[in-house]
């Protein structure tokens, strides 16, 4: 049975998430181990490589065995390096043990900190999904459709259509409010509706509630990073 991987979590610099995901992933599978012949320095990538060429140079040079010269320790060891768009600041892990993180992140810029302990799936699994197309848009808002036979023009939001991620729409500038049926991915807002919220008195009973809000201790988003450049 193949040994049980974890998730962990490392801290990065705003913005600079995926710079530090490609230089980890160059640690990970960009080195390999180097092997090198004793008879002229040529370097390779296995000593089954290395005994390979040896016996091409047999007839000019013989004896000796391959020279192990370094070893990528984190080759096999880290799965998965997870950059999740919806979640800045953040690049998680999954390997086989903590140390592989430690060995991951030697050296590597824009790295601020990692969180101690191992992140569950759970706790990561909304971000591994990209948020619906139609999250954030609402009736009466105004928006801009960016593709299609009506790219350029501007549309009142007449009702969202959450299952098919589409809305319907009505054009602002058409003399005829005949409603067109649109991709969310196919708009932007540029326009929010205003919307009168009512005000709420908070009671006694409200204020006791929020502290059944606060985070569990064992989630990871309690935790802090276990050090900070």
């Amino acid at each position: 049975m193949p040994p049980k991987s974890s998730i962990y979590a490392i801290r990065t610099t705003i913005s600079q998430e995926r710079s530090v995901a490609d230089l980890v992933t160059t640690a990970v599978i960009g080195e390999t181990d180097v092997w090198e012949c004793p008879h002229c320095a040529e370097q390779f990538a296995s000593k089954e490589a290395t005994l390979d060429h040896m016996k091409k140079e047999e007839k000019k040079k013989k004896g000796g065995e391959p020279k192990f010269i370094s070893q990528n320790q984190l080759l096999g060891r880290v799965k998965a390096i997870l950059v999740p768009e919806t979640l800045r600041g953040y690049v998680f892990l999954e390997t086989l043990e903590f140390r592989d993180v430690e060995l991951a992140i030697s050296g590597v810029p824009h790295v601020r900190g990692r969180v101690g302990g191992k992140v569950s799936f759970e706790e990561i699994d909304k971000f591994l999904a990209p948020p619906p197309a139609v999250e954030g848009v609402a009736e009466g808002d105004v928006v801009e459709i960016i593709s299609g036979p009506f790219k350029g023009e501007r549309a009142r939001v007449s009702r969202v259509e959450t299952a098919k991620e589409e809305l319907i729409l009505e054009l602002l500038d058409s003399p005829h409010t005949i409603p067109i049926r649109v991709h969310a991915d196919f708009v932007k807002i540029v326009e929010k509706a205003r919307r009168v919220e009512p005000i709420d008195e908070i009671t006694d009973e409200d204020e006791v509630g929020l502290e059944d809000d606060e985070l569990d201790e064992d989630s990871f988003w309690a935790r802090g990073a276990d050090y900070e450049d």
